[in-house]
């Protein structure tokens, strides 16, 4: 991989960077910028902790992460186990009077027409024979597709 223009370290940046990194009181990110501004260059944290490695400085000690502070204990619930209930009720399609020929969506098949009435549910379709390979019965097929309209 080609190295980027400015990226050199000198002898005098990586005397500091040594010192800096043994001391141990700055993390790499703070090494990086302090760097940077004393030699006027521009310096990531991980160009910090690669150059490191590859000189073989020694490993820093791993910062441990602060405990928060303790919250109050709060006694563990066991999930309580209920059986499964069907509901008393059901869902059924309405019921349309008999004498209307029309049909529920819950009717809608291949092979009926497929034209809707209403505003408002429940919606009710026409239900009659429709053209082989059509969703429209002939009189709504005339409806949908008026004559001399393409289709």
């Amino acid at each position: 991989m080609k190295r980027p223009k400015g990226l050199d370290w000198t002898e005098y940046m990586v005397d500091r960077l040594s010192v800096l990194q043994r001391a141990g009181k700055l993390s790499f990110t703070e090494i990086a910028k302090t760097l940077s501004r004393e030699f006027g260059v521009r310096l990531t944290k991980n160009a910090c902790i690669g150059k490191a490695r590859r000189l073989n400085l020694p490993l820093r000690k791993p910062v441990v992460a602060r405990k928060p502070k303790a919250e109050p204990q709060v006694p563990e619930i066991e999930p309580e186990n209920v059986p499964h209930v069907r509901p008393a009720w059901t869902v059924e399609p309405p019921v349309l009077p008999a004498s209307s020929g029309r049909i529920t969506i819950y009717q809608l098949q291949r092979g009926v027409c497929h034209f809707p009435f209403g505003n408002q549910p429940p919606y009710t379709y026409c239900g009659n024979s429709a053209f082989r390979g059509s969703s429209w019965c002939p009189h709504h097929e005339r409806v949908v597709f008026p004559r001399g309209a393409v289709r």
